[in-house]
């Protein structure tokens, strides 16, 4: 294994702090940019629907950030289906065009 590598593979503990929480994660190195944005996110629900929803509690908060994260990944998960049919589709499309003009 080369060195970058070696470095990026390696673990390192990171502090992720989401409201006032501080948690305390072993990450390998090239990952830690993702645990970074990820915590930016779940901040920015947390704040987004505590301004909305002042009246709920913290724990129904919480309930819709989560909520809003497993809609998030399920469209992504849904588009990445897709992706390869779409493909296929474009594919098959370009030969039928390349036999009727010929």
């Amino acid at each position: 294994m080369n060195r970058a590598m070696d470095r990026g593979e390696e673990e390192f503990k990171i502090h992720i702090q989401i409201d006032g929480v501080r948690l305390p994660l072993t990450v390998k190195r090239n990952e830690e940019e993702i645990y970074r944005r990820a915590e930016k996110i779940v901040v920015k629900f947390i704040n987004d629907y505590q301004k909305i929803y002042s009246q709920k509690s913290y724990t129904e908060i919480l309930t819709y950030v989560a909520f809003r994260l497993a809609v998030v990944l399920t469209k992504q998960d849904s588009s990445e289906d897709v992706a390869p049919l779409a493909n296929r589709i474009q594919h098959l499309d370009d030969e039928l065009k390349a036999l009727l003009t010929s």
